[in-house]
């Protein structure tokens, strides 16, 4: 091994130990010091300066070094001093050039503490220990196991190579870039800006043609470009491809680079024919997903680019991860947060129509979606129905009716699974033809479940951005839609009691209360007014001759007469008011903070209004005036009791009815 080839080594080695902050040590074949170590950790040469602790560095580091001779395999330990390190042997032609030491950190905080077989094995004073420890904080254990890859590979692609002088300089300078560009990258927040920073990095050190940015999107369906740089970067413009067919594929599912230069394939990618060559280099996070790809356009890179490439891209896998990581706890804070909102807004909505509204928007809003709807199951139809949309006519769908199996909506129904559509023109699920009212391609269909039953469907589209639709909108909308569902079987069970008590308080032909919810709602009038001391009326009326009108005339012309009658009342008494049916042919009107003499004005337009309308009567083709007797009380000068106020309210009834019918008559004490 010449000196230059040497001496650029230990640049290399000091540059690597500098930026990394590790120890660096390189040995030769016959496990000799090749140079002084870089960066070398203080714990270890006071550990080296007894008989004791030297035994115990020979016993292993030296023994990993002999190990990395005869297996030619890289090693990683833990010495007796808690510092991880690795051991590396360099190849160069199938032999074993040179071998690198490294690492010698803690990576736990509970490595730093002295143990007594950590005193006994190295003969080191615990309080050294301490003094020592002490500045050196852990390290993450994928920093160490990175920077082995990167020594590595600077190492075989240094001696391997028979290159100037300057192409040495220009390798050096390149990887001392990319390691230390990993490291700021790391505290970069902005996306954008990580992109970019990327792209231009490889673009100038490794000088291709064109590199391209693209995310897997939500659903690993398709590909899309983030960001370009380079002479071609206006052919990737808007690039959006299928990640299901040809290399892009092939390089989701192996995770590794791949490299094309046939026409088919790289047409098959939706690249125009211009292009010649396309190089694929994956990010692969820890967990083995594919979370973006490294597009190479018309570039030739060397054996020993493409492992510097593929150690760089791995190295940023590890801080996309982490970036990953962060933003979906942000994504789960800002879930909670809006969860939170939500369940305060709808929690406090019973009216059904407002509450399908509200859970619509909000849902919609919380995808930063322009248009959705929300179709509920009638359970006697076995259909869906449309209950709220959003960016859509309600006119024009309030009648649809969907069957299971029928369409998206109603396949989603049949089978309780949701769809995540990034192409509905493309995607087998669905594969139908985009229609003009939407403005893009992708949407989610989402089931509403209560208790393992599908209870409705919620669909979302057109994001606004005009970007896909992610699987994280989808774990959004799923997340509040469970709530949702609890909330519209709540509602529905509301208006369904609400209906109940309108029908056991209800008289069916007049639509008026009953004479059950009269008794009720009188007594509450009257406890009010003396709280209140406010004044209270009553009006009885009672339809004249109408057992004459069923007997001459048949039961239809008296019903219809009570029911001419209710609507006479409901039009001219005041929303505060409270009119019922109290039995038979006779009427009750509760006027809450009413003397009697406002009392009989109302009467007495309750009587005008008879006198204007006649009875259509079918069977003798006439028409039959129809006109009723009033009776006014007050509360208290009249009585201080509901059953005091209807009685003295019937005896003025009684007396209109003997004074010639068809007139008010106003309760007075003699």
């Amino acid at each position: 091994m010449d000196q230059e080839t040497l001496a650029a080594w230990k640049a290399m080695q000091d540059g690597f130990a500098s930026l990394s902050g590790l120890s660096l040590l390189s040995f030769d074949p016959q496990r000799t010091l090749v140079w002084a170590p870089s960066q070398d950790n203080p714990i270890c040469a006071a550990v080296q300066c007894t008989d004791v602790g030297e035994r115990h560095c020979q016993a292993h580091c030296g023994k990993a070094v002999a190990m990395a001779v005869e297996t030619a395999k890289p090693a990683f330990l833990k010495c007796e001093a808690n510092l991880h390190v690795f051991t590396v042997p360099i190849m160069v032609e199938g032999k074993v050039t040179l071998i690198l030491q490294g690492g010698k950190r803690f990576i736990a905080e509970e490595e730093r503490i002295p143990t007594e077989r950590l005193t006994d094995r190295t003969n080191l004073p615990e309080e050294t220990f301490v003094a020592l420890a002490k500045d050196q904080a852990p390290v993450d254990n994928a920093r160490v196991l990175a920077a082995a890859r990167y020594v590595e590979q600077a190492a075989r692609s240094l001696f391997e190579s028979r290159h100037t002088r300057a192409t040495i300089g220009l390798k050096l300078s390149s990887l001392l870039t990319l390691f230390s560009l990993v490291a700021d990258l790391q505290q970069e927040s902005d996306n954008e800006i990580f992109c970019s920073t990327v792209l231009n990095s490889i673009g100038v050190l490794f000088d291709v043609n064109t590199v391209g940015f693209l995310d897997v999107d939500g659903t690993n369906e398709a590909l899309r470009l983030s960001q370009a740089f380079g002479y071609q970067k206006e052919l990737l413009q808007g690039y959006r491809a299928s990640a299901r067919e040809g290399l892009l594929n092939k390089v989701l599912a192996e995770r590794r680079h791949l490299r094309t230069e046939e026409t088919r394939e790289i047409l098959k990618m939706r690249l125009p024919a211009t292009v010649h060559s396309v190089d694929l280099f994956p990010l692969v996070v820890p967990d083995a997903r594919v979370e973006g790809l490294i597009l190479i356009l018309d570039s030739t890179l060397k054996p020993d680019d493409v492992q510097i490439l593929e150690a760089f891209c791995a190295q940023t896998s590890l801080v996309l991860h982490n970036r990953l990581l962060q933003h979906r706890l942000q994504e789960a804070a800002k879930r909670d947060s809006a969860m939170s909102r939500i369940a305060q807004e709808l929690g406090s909505t019973l009216d059904t129509d407002q509450l399908f509204d509200l859970i619509l928007e909000r849902l919609v809003s919380l995808v930063d979606a322009e248009k959705g709807s929300l179709m509920l199951l009638d359970e006697q139809e076995g259909s869906l129905a449309v209950k709220a949309v959003r960016g859509l006519n309600m006119k024009l769908l309030e009648s649809v009716r969907v069957a299971p199996h029928q369409g998206i909506s109603g396949k989603v129904l049949a089978t309780g699974a949701s769809l995540l559509v990034s192409d509905l023109e493309t995607d087998e699920r669905v594969a139908q033809k985009q229609r003009p009212r939407y403005r893009t391609k992708s949407f989610i269909s989402l089931p509403l479940k209560l208790n393992h039953r599908t209870i409705g469907v919620l669909n979302v589209s057109d994001k606004i951005s005009g970007e896909v639709f992610s699987v994280e909108d989808l774990e959004r909308l799923s997340a509040v839609a469970m709530y949702a569902s609890v909330v519209i079987e709540r509602g529905t069970y509301y208006r369904k009691a609400e209906e109940l008590k309108q029908l056991s308080t209800m008289d069916p032909l007049t639509q008026l209360a009953n004479r059950r919810y009269f008794e009720e709602r009188l007594l509450e009038e009257v406890q009010r007014a003396k709280r209140h001391e406010s004044p209270l009326s009553l009006v009885m009326l009672d339809l004249d001759d109408f057992k004459k009108i069923n007997d001459q005339y048949g039961h239809p012309a008296g019903d219809e007469a009570l029911r001419i009658t209710a609507r006479i009342i409901r039009q001219t008494i005041r929303t505060i008011d409270v009119a019922c049916r109290y039995g038979g042919e006779e009427f009750a009107i509760i006027l809450p903070q009413t003397g009697k003499p406002g009392a009989a004005v109302i009467a007495e337009r309750i009587c005008a209004e008879f006198r204007k309308l006649d009875l259509p009567v079918q069977q003798a083709d006439r028409w039959l005036k129809v006109t009723g007797s009033l009776g006014v009380a007050g509360f208290p000068e009249d009585a201080e009791s509901p059953e005091g106020l209807i009685q003295q309210a019937d005896i003025a009834l009684y007396s209109a009815k003997l004074h010639g019918k068809d007139q008010v008559v106003v309760f007075e004490r003699h």
